[in-house]
């Protein structure tokens, strides 16, 4: 099947598929965007199932372990904040919040200026569980990261940290617009 070249080209539409027609209307840069957006977008689903079959292992669930690590990286959080950067409701995040103090991994403190306000903090018994994804994700990272030398690893490491402050800035900004 030919594909066409440009306003010149002699095939009609019919004898063109589908997919030769909508090939045509992009070009090779955004077809190159395209691939890495869908190959990030599918490589978290391969970490993100990998990793489901570590928690399962340790006892958590995808959505307890996100928390966490939310947790551990901005511990000290109010309710309301890591519901906001986790993109969930407050309700939802409640009991999520309650089922990770219930297992002893993390607790709530009152905020020393406003006693309404309740920070959360990790708990002493949520160190078996990192030391337990640690370990695995050490392996994941051997597998994953196989034939990527660490040059390679941190340029991919900056690129996509930009991507992220893009996309976070056009959610902001869309978000602003949507208000």
């Amino acid at each position: 099947m030919t594909r066409p070249t440009g306003p010149d080209d002699q095939n009609t539409e019919a004898e063109l598929s589908a997919r030769d027609l909508i090939r045509a209307t992009t070009d090779a840069s955004y077809r190159e965007h395209s691939e890495l957006l869908y190959l990030m977008h599918e490589l978290s689903r391969r970490v993100s199932t990998h990793t489901d079959q570590y928690l399962a292992k340790a006892g958590v669930t995808h959505i307890q372990w996100w928390a966490m690590m939310h947790i551990y990286e901005n511990e000290g959080l109010t309710q309301t904040q890591l519901a906001e950067l986790m993109q969930m409701g407050r309700a939802s995040l409640g009991k999520l919040v309650e089922r990770l103090e219930a297992k002893s991994w993390i607790e709530r403190r009152p905020d020393a200026s406003d006693s309404r306000v309740r920070r959360i903090f990790l708990r002493h018994a949520a160190i078996p569980l990192f030391k337990h994804m640690t370990d695995e994700g050490k392996l994941l990272f051997k597998e994953f990261l196989e034939g990527v030398s660490p040059a390679e690893g941190k340029r991919l490491l900056a690129g996509l940290r930009k991507i992220k402050g893009n996309a976070l800035k056009a959610s902001m900004n869309s978000a602003q617009q949507a208000a």
